[in-house]
């Protein structure tokens, strides 16, 4: 993608994205941006959970179907209206309307990887099982966190978005993969912390015009993939 398109993409952001990210998009980071495949996810996750079984609704979630939130003033009441085009961002640096689904997402994953994610966590939904779900999704974020780290690799030359898409790197990682690590991989979690640390060092800095260090970054983006790749297999 050439810079002016970049250039346009990170304009993109900072029009669309909610308060909380554009705080971050100015380098000063208060929450890590939110996406409609990202929403997704939460909402699935808190599907999973609910003591009711609320796995059909979850399954058309996953299937992008309908679109959830929990009503206000009560935890996990549920309000479903048909699926809409929400904000999404992709690889390719371009936050698009994504009509898709995170099953759409998984077959995509699939179909560029060889990682059978779709089939894995459809099995799951069909035998009513909530750790093999999540355990999917864990999978399927951790090979769209290698995605996105490919991206920043090959733009670091560009500061000013690289910083700004940033963000995303922390919300992939901190939406499906922190919870885990800190539980079950908590030494993994340490690096894995302490990576993504490094890598945000590593980015350069628009405000100061400091140059990126691209061998620290491929050095931390290959130690973190490592560490998460370990503790959350993608088959």
């Amino acid at each position: 993608m050439t810079g002016r398109a970049l250039a346009a993409a990170a304009l993109v952001l900072a029009v669309w994205a909610p308060p909380e990210a554009r705080a971050h998009l100015f380098h000063k980071m208060y929450e890590p941006p939110e996406t409609q495949m990202t929403r997704d996810t939460r909402l699935l996750q808190l599907l999973l959970d609910d003591p009711s079984e609320r796995f059909e609704l979850a399954r058309r979630v996953w299937e992008g179907a309908e679109r959830v939130r929990i009503k206000p003033g009560g935890f996990r009441r549920w309000l479903v209206r048909p699926n809409e085009p929400g904000m999404v961002f992709k690889a390719d640096y371009q936050l698009q309307r994504w009509p898709g689904s995170l099953k759409e997402e998984a077959a995509r994953l699939d179909r560029d990887h060889g990682v059978g994610l779709e089939a894995r966590i459809e099995a799951a939904l069909d035998a009513r099982d909530r750790d093999g779900v999540k355990a999917g999704l864990r999978a399927m974020y951790a090979v769209l966190l290698g995605e996105l780290l490919e991206s920043l690799w090959q733009h670091l030359d560009d500061p000013a978005t690289t910083t700004r898409l940033f963000g995303f790197v922390l919300r992939y990682y901190t939406v499906n993969l922190e919870g885990h690590l800190n539980m079950r991989h908590p030494a993994a979690a340490t690096t894995a912390r302490a990576s993504l640390d490094a890598l945000g060092r590593a980015l350069g800095d628009p405000d100061t015009g400091a140059p990126a260090a691209p061998e620290v970054f491929d050095q931390q983006r290959r130690r973190l993939l490592r560490v998460i790749g370990e503790a959350v297999p993608a088959r």
